[in-house]
């Protein structure tokens, strides 16, 4: 099963954007921590006066509303035949290229990161959890939080937000504006994963995609047995206006 092919962005992005760094407006928010099976205690997020995370490798990722966690294959996700095809079906990977502007994650990430992963039609898959095939919908909802652990983080964690969802067809994907934008994106990140059909015989003809910009970097206390986390809805801080409605056109 193979992802997508991103062949229509345009190196010189790498020069504008790395002359922009991400600025964080928010406040400090914190979450009561609850510790149930496979679990991470995330403290406090600070998005005021963060300490510099460093641009480097995943090594580790949370979704606690859906109680997922997923780890890393070593290496950028595996390019084959013109499309991103991770070398596992248990890890997830992150995409970068020479010749794209794509980044790896950190507090000052000048563009757009790109993690993938495989699903699976009745086999398991990393991100299977990801989208309801048969009900034709992502389980992803905007304002969920993502947590990533990099290999610069040690035992901090860049945590994300849900800003826009999106499935579109694997053969229009490259061309998605809506999805990989026209300029350089401080702080985005991307999540892709392939549309398992409610018919397990049927071919996977599209992507799942979710956009998540980054919202601040949390503190991990000692290790749980859980990775659900106890928050308000009202506690999600704000996203700016410009993550949802900046124009976007082909790079």
């Amino acid at each position: 099963m193979k992802l997508l092919s991103p062949n229509r962005f345009a190196a010189l992005a790498l020069v504008a954007a790395a002359m922009i760094l991400l600025v964080v407006g928010f406040q400090t928010v914190s979450f009561n921590n609850t510790s149930t099976a496979d679990g991470v205690d995330v403290g406090t997020v600070a998005v005021d006066d963060i300490p510099p995370i460093a641009e480097s490798a995943a090594v580790e990722m949370v979704i606690p509303a859906l109680n997922m966690r997923a780890d890393f294959e070593a290496n950028s996700c595996r390019f084959k035949n013109g499309a991103i095809d991770p070398a596992t079906m248990d890890k997830a990977c992150i995409y970068t290229a020479p010749d794209r502007p794509y980044t790896l994650p950190g507090t000052s990430a000048p563009d757009l990161a790109v993690i993938a992963g495989h699903t699976g039609a009745g086999v398991p898959g990393v991100f299977n959890v990801l989208y309801d095939g048969a009900a034709d919908k992502h389980r992803v909802s905007v304002g969920d939080q993502l947590f990533v652990r990099t290999v610069e983080s040690g035992d901090r964690w860049l945590v994300y937000t849900a800003t826009d969802l999106h499935a579109p067809e694997k053969a229009t994907l490259g061309e998605d504006v809506a999805v990989w934008g026209d300029a350089p994106m401080p702080g985005r990140l991307l999540t892709i994963s392939c549309v398992q059909p409610a018919n397990p015989l049927a071919a996977s003809v599209k992507n799942a995609v979710v956009g998540w910009q980054f919202a601040g970097v949390s503190t991990r206390g000692a290790a749980g047995d859980g990775i659900s986390l106890d928050r308000p809805a009202t506690e999600i801080p704000a996203l700016p206006a410009s993550v949802v409605n900046a124009p976007r056109a082909t790079r």
